[in-house]
């Protein structure tokens, strides 16, 4: 009994999410609240031990992607393009914070929704909104019921602009019925996909996911972006990148697939908490959790193309 639900747990990770994110409930339950040191953890523990390695695996399934279509896979070059995307959307936060934040959002959410509903077609415009749809209530969710923390993140990100601010009162003001109304467009849109194009999920991932997110309403926002970034997105993406690479290499094992993201993964760690150090010491009222936000979001753009691409080639 033992062992069989050791092999579950090793095969169907989000599992491990539950139970910690049921832990860290009753932790709070019991004890009042989480201390802040105790989020802090949780929250950069996850973020680099799945948040970040996820996306160091975009050079493996470019040059997955570029074998299967017959072109020369040029690192260099991969590289390069990669940290060119990069440093155009540092350059666009900088100029234009609010226009940068908008961006981050729309493309968490089609990521979200990308991975989350990876058997969807990709040629079909109603999966398309679909996807768009799931991953803005996903990320509506997450945020608009930790509003209260998220506001002075996103006052930092994007510097106190008038217009932006005024549309947070505005949301502040609204979020039940955004939630409501954000839920029934992806029910609405949902039912309609599945008449044209039918498609099997399993229920008891979504089972899981819904479990998740309700834990994740109960927490503050820290372990609640964690646990589903680090928890569910990432530990998903992951296993939609493995069965991916197996299409070559059947017998590439999880754990090798996870060894391949250390080189990038350990450089992204060094570039940032580097950057982290330089504001520290030479900023005044430093807090890590603005540029660490952005930071994602930097890594995200060209994370997003290259998953693209692999989603698109995978159907």
């Amino acid at each position: 009994m033992k062992l069989q639900l050791i092999h579950t747990l090793i095969k169907v990770p989000t599992w491990i999410t539950v139970f910690i994110g049921l832990m860290l409930l009753s932790w709070q339950y019991f004890q009042g609240g989480l201390p802040q040191n105790i989020q802090i953890i949780f929250f950069v523990s996850l973020i680099l031990l799945t948040g970040i390695p996820h996306g160091a695996l975009d050079h493996v399934i470019q040059e997955a992607t570029d074998k299967k279509m017959n072109r020369v896979y040029n690192a260099k070059l991969f590289l390069l393009k990669y940290l060119m995307i990069m440093a155009l959307y540092g350059l666009a936060w900088y100029w234009f914070s609010g226009l940068s934040l908008a961006i981050f959002l729309l493309i968490s959410a089609w990521h979200f929704g990308e991975t989350d509903l990876e058997k969807a077609p990709q040629n079909a415009l109603i999966w398309s909104f679909t996807r768009l749809i799931y991953g803005f209530y996903i990320l509506a969710f997450i945020l608009l019921t930790h509003l209260d923390e998220v506001r002075p993140i996103v006052d930092k990100m994007i510097g106190n602009q008038e217009s932006a601010m005024a549309f947070l009162n505005f949301i502040a003001l609204n979020v039940k019925q955004i939630l409501y109304l954000l839920g029934l467009s992806f029910i609405t849109i949902f039912i309609v996909a599945q008449s044209e194009f039918l498609i099997q999920f399993d229920k008891i991932r979504i089972f899981r996911l819904c479990i998740i997110l309700i834990i994740s309403a109960f927490l503050p926002l820290l372990p609640a972006f964690a646990l589903y970034f680090g928890g569910w997105h990432a530990l998903c993406a992951f296993d939609n990148i493995h069965d991916y690479l197996r299409k070559d290499h059947p017998s590439l094992s999880f754990k090798l697939v996870y060894f391949k993201t250390l080189p990038l993964t350990i450089l992204s760690i060094i570039f940032l908490f580097t950057f982290l150090w330089y504001c520290h010491i030479y900023t005044q009222n430093f807090d890590p959790f603005p540029i660490l936000f952005i930071f994602i979001s930097l890594i995200t753009l060209p994370h997003l193309i290259i998953a693209h691409q692999m989603n698109h080639d995978a159907r």
